[in-house]
């Protein structure tokens, strides 16, 4: 009797190799890619909605918690399962997760405030100026190895921006997406661009380990969302002003 008990207890167990793949999404206050919507209580914003596509096309479910940069950057290092986004792929990151992406394209660039008479034309212009980045953003870290400059960091890219417009930084580095970006959210005009530096490639970026089948599987359905994401972007970037190609 108490075997035929502990069979039938594993048969009304749920079934693992049939169990829908699930993983712990983190992100950080980063509009227009990711942000908390204080109106409706939930997190939003471009990328967001691509990855929330992507996880359901996927048929993977997950939860979504939004954390300070440098805390999910940590947590999901080596974790397996873990996921943050979006992260710049560069190749010092590179060998430090498993990718799935681009899920945006964007790219960094060095701005100056309108009207200001600094030219840049290449990194080596760079030397001799006062320049503010976002603290753990890659193109700060970048900047400086590149470059051979010191960035100022700030917690936020609003910050950064504050510094510009104030006169404490003659120029500002940062994705050509986050500056207009966060000028708007503190209500100054959109910078100008002294230089566009490099494309970037934003990912998923998930913790070592991670069933690479499902990385794999991510990857192809990532392929195929190609119009959602036009159509995406297209919407919270109305208004900003971006460089031109």
């Amino acid at each position: 009797m108490r075997c035929f008990a502990l069979l039938l207890m594993l048969f009304m167990l749920p079934s693992a190799a049939g169990a829908e793949p699930e993983l712990k999404l983190l992100t950080e206050e980063n509009p227009p890619y990711n942000f908390f919507d204080k109106d409706s209580g939930t997190i939003k914003g471009s990328a967001v909605e691509i990855v929330s596509a992507l996880m359901r096309d996927a048929g993977v479910s997950y939860t979504l918690t939004l954390l300070p940069w440098n805390r999910a950057f940590r947590e999901t290092r080596d974790a397996a399962g873990t996921c943050l986004f979006v992260v710049n792929r560069t190749p010092e990151r590179e060998a430090m997760f498993e990718w799935v992406g681009p899920l945006i394209n964007g790219g960094w660039a060095v701005y100056r405030r309108p009207g200001s008479d600094i030219v840049i034309n290449s990194l080596a212009d760079l030397k001799g100026h006062t320049i503010a980045g976002k603290m753990g953003s890659a193109s700060v870290d970048t900047l400086e190895a590149e470059a051979g400059v010191t960035v100022t960091r700030t917690s936020k890219d609003e910050m950064a921006a504050r510094m510009l417009f104030h006169g404490r930084a003659d120029l500002w580095v940062s994705g050509v997406v986050d500056a207009p970006s966060a000028a708007r959210a503190i209500g100054v005009p959109p910078p100008e661009l002294a230089l566009l530096w490099k494309p970037a490639d934003l990912s998923l970026a998930c913790g070592i380990g991670t069933d690479p089948e499902l990385i794999k599987k991510l990857n192809a359905v990532n392929e195929t969302l190609d119009e959602l994401r036009k159509q995406v972007i297209a919407h919270h970037l109305e208004g900003l002003q971006l460089p031109q190609d």
